[in-house]
Parts: C-alpha cells; sequence; structure tokens
C-alpha cells in the first residue's frame, strides 16, 4: 500500500512549484544583474566577471553630462529629449484616455465590446510594422512633425495601458455616489472632477507612469522616427553599442534600470498608502 502524497507547503507540488519560480525569476533577473555587474568594472572591456569594481564609468557617464564635450557626446541632450517625449505621451495619454474610459465604464452604446477589444491591439501589434507605417505616412505627407511624430507613435502603444489602469479604477467607483451628487444638484462635469477624478487618481496615476516608462524605454518605433535634431536616449545607447561597446553604456543603462524601478516602487507605496486610507 502506497502512503499519500505530502501536500502544503513542504509537499511535492510547492516544491515544484517554488523550483519553476526560482528559476522563471533567475532567467528575469540574470541579464539586468549582469549589466549592473558589468558597469563597475575597472576594465577597458565588457568582460565578465570583471577584472575589478570600480566607479570609473559612472564617472564618465557624469562627465558626458555636465562635462566641457557633453555636446559632442550628446548624451545630456538625448536624456532631455527621451524625459520630454515620455512627458508629452503621458499628458496626451491621460488627456484622451481618461474621459474614454469614463465613457466604456459609465455609458452603454453601440460597438462597445467592440472598443474594448480593439483598446489592446496596439499592444499586441508588432511594432516594427507600426513603426514602418508610421514612417510611411511621415514621409509621404511631406511634412516634419519633429519631436511629435515620436509622441504620437509612443501614444498608441501606451494608451491601451493608461486606460486598462483607469477602467480599473473607474469600475471600482459605486455609481450611487455619483447618483447622489447629481441629485444634490452637481452638474455632471462637476461630479466627474469632484468624485470620479479624486476616486480613480491612483489608477490614472499609475497608468500614466506606467506610460512615462514605456516612452522612456522604447525603441523600436523612435527608431523609425528620430532624426538629427530628435534623438532619444534609447537610439543614443544603441549607437553607442554599435560603435564603441563602452562599459559606459552599461553604466547608463544601470541608471536607468534602477530609476525605472524607484518609480514604480513610488507609484506601489503611493497608491497602497491612499488604498489603506481608503
Amino acid at each position: 500500500m502506497s502512503m499519500p502524497t505530502a501536500t502544503g507547503r513542504f509537499g511535492i507540488e510547492w516544491q515544484l512549484v517554488k523550483g519553476i519560480t526560482c528559476m522563471l525569476l533567475a532567467l528575469m533577473l540574470a541579464p539586468i544583474c549582469m549589466v549592473l555587474v558589468i558597469s563597475f568594472t575597472s576594465g577597458e572591456t565588457l568582460q565578465f566577471p570583471p577584472p575589478a569594481l570600480s566607479l570609473r564609468w559612472y564617472q564618465e557617464v557624469w562627465t558626458m553630462l555636465v562635462g566641457p564635450d557633453a555636446g559632442i557626446g550628446r548624451l545630456r541632450e538625448s536624456l532631455l529629449v527621451s524625459l520630454e517625449i515620455a512627458a508629452l505621451t503621458s499628458l496626451v495619454c491621460v488627456l484622451a484616455g481618461v474621459p474614454a474610459s469614463y465613457a466604456l465604464v459609465r455609458y452603454r452604446f453601440a460597438g462597445k465590446t467592440l472598443i474594448e477589444e480593439l483598446i489592446g491591439l496596439p499592444v499586441v501589434f508588432p511594432a516594427v510594422v507600426l513603426g514602418i507605417a508610421l514612417l510611411v505616412l511621415v514621409s509621404a505627407s511631406g511634412l516634419d512633425f519633429g519631436i511629435f511624430q515620436i509622441v504620437v507613435a509612443h501614444s498608441i502603444i501606451g494608451l491601451p495601458f493608461l486606460m486598462r489602469n483607469c477602467m480599473a479604477a473607474m469600475r471600482g467607483i459605486d455609481p450611487m455616489l455619483e447618483e447622489a451628487a447629481r441629485t444634490l444638484g452637481a452638474s455632471p462635469p462637476k461630479v466627474v472632477w469632484e468624485i470620479v477624478l479624486p476616486l480613480a487618481s491612483g489608477g490614472i496615476a499609475s497608468g500614466a507612469i506606467l506610460v512615462f516608462i514605456l516612452s522612456f524605454n522604447e525603441f523600436t518605433l523612435s527608431y523609425f522616427l528620430y532624426s538629427v535634431d530628435v534623438f532619444p536616449l534609447s537610439i543614443w545607447l544603441f549607437q553607442q553599442a554599435n560603435t564603441s561597446f563602452s562599459p559606459a553604456v552599461f553604466a547608463v543603462s544601470s541608471l536607468i534600470v534602477v530609476v525605472n524601478v524607484a518609480a514604480v516602487l513610488v507609484v506601489d507605496a503611493v497608491i497602497g498608502s491612499r488604498g489603506s486610507a481608503a
């Protein structure tokens, strides 16, 4: 007679799930850890493990940002351009996505289900194909839209992420609160401004931050639409990796990773504190 299989935290199933989870985490974190370690190398090449640890490449990045030759390296310029693109993209997505999310959550109309399904289309649509299509449109127009052509491209792929967060937050708002405000004499715009937006601010903020991070890190669309005057940081990293392949590229990448993780943690902390207060 066979013994029953152990279950619970110490059973076979638990050990299997824990092993698979650890393996997946290792696969995801291994490239990031390698970049972080190599960024501290003291050598001139991308040797792993590094011969010794040093901050020389972070000092090099600082010199490229604020040194006398900063304009030649274009690191500072590309960083400012990426920040501007990401900020404008977040603004466009908020202005377009918040009203659209409210309409999809609160109103019923023909084609609503189809629109909700189409929201996620830019996420699964190949970014290369989208970049080529937008490049053809811009070339056919004969106009130079500068930074705004990249902002529009990033907004297309960022809008679904913001709307998903907004719609989830707005579905958690009791419609009776809005009905009570209207009963007390509040106009529809005032109801939205004083009831809906404050209660959905967590979802809006998290969606906007997510769009900012996605736009700041986006490479594929930027590659097809950048110009000499509009030179994002992702393109700078790509060109540096193709030409010099200096460890300074890994130092810049490490700083980007740290800033992105810090932004996500701040958003989680703010939303968590608001949720506990509510």
